[in-house]
């Protein structure tokens, strides 16, 4: 369960206007006196439903109005996405005039919009904003929490580095650099990890920041000396790590080795 913010945090959270979390409680889509994760996600899909005006349709934004049925289906369906474990990062809730459905695959997502040709609706990336949800408000996403971002500079060459803590004395290190790591980066980069946090385990993740095909490779030693590369596919990282992962390389920070 997560915890409960004021409501001025939780807008802010959620990158809007207080007045939307006023509206919301109004509305009874929320109680303001025990907001949590859930309801930072009703809030983002009422805001948005509330400003979508359907083709050949005309409403006045000054006058009042009620919530018409197909924008109380999306909160509902949104309130129900960010505690449904089937939510992945790629669900995404479909709006439409008549009412909304939530999918989960691909397959899915195209079935939707082959069957909805011609017809109107929006797509909510529902999957992506539950992820988002920022520590102590996650509801079905819970990702490893980050230790450190910083950037070291190895031979004129700067290495952007983010640390997660994973398992119990495990530390998995993101390095980003524009060449990949040789034998000595990789040393700094394992000696600068092991230095900030002592006792743990160390695992390394290369991230190629110059456009490479395949930019994501766990580093391993290999017995008799030199490097073992062993190529990762993003998704599987997002869905270990997390849209944190979007933030890697973004530090100013600098400290020369």
């Amino acid at each position: 369960m997560s915890a409960y913010v004021q409501p001025a945090v939780l807008a802010n959270m959620a990158n809007l206007n207080r007045s939307w979390v006023t509206k919301a409680a109004q509305l009874g889509l929320v109680n303001p006196s025990a907001l949590d994760g859930e309801d930072l996600i009703v809030v983002r899909v009422f805001a948005f439903v509330d400003q979508l005006v359907w083709p050949g349709r005309k409403r006045s934004r000054s006058e009042a109005r009620a919530m018409e049925p197909w924008q109380s289906l999306a909160v509902n369906a949104a309130r129900e996405a960010a505690r449904d474990n089937a939510t992945k990062l790629n669900s995404i809730l479909w709006i439409t005039p008549e009412g909304v459905e939530v999918t989960n695959e691909i397959g899915t997502h195209i079935a939707f919009v082959l069957e909805h040709q011609g017809s109107n609706f929006v797509a909510v990336p529902i999957g992506e904003w539950v992820s988002e949800l920022p520590p102590n408000l996650e509801t079905i996403f819970h990702w490893p929490r980050k230790l450190a971002d910083t950037t070291i500079t190895v031979h004129d060459t700067a290495i952007d580095v983010l640390a997660f803590s994973t398992i119990s004395q495990q530390v998995t290190v993101f390095a980003t650099s524009t060449k990949p790591l040789d034998d000595t980066s990789y040393g700094k980069v394992r000696q600068h990890a092991a230095s900030e946090h002592p006792g743990s385990a160390v695992r390394i993740i290369e991230r190629r920041a110059n456009g490479a095909p395949s930019p994501w490779f766990e580093l391993c030693d290999l017995p008799d000396g030199g490097l073992a590369r062993r190529p990762l596919d993003y998704t599987s990282l997002l869905n270990e790590y997390g849209p944190q992962l979007k933030h890697l390389g973004r530090r100013p920070d600098r400290e020369t080795t």
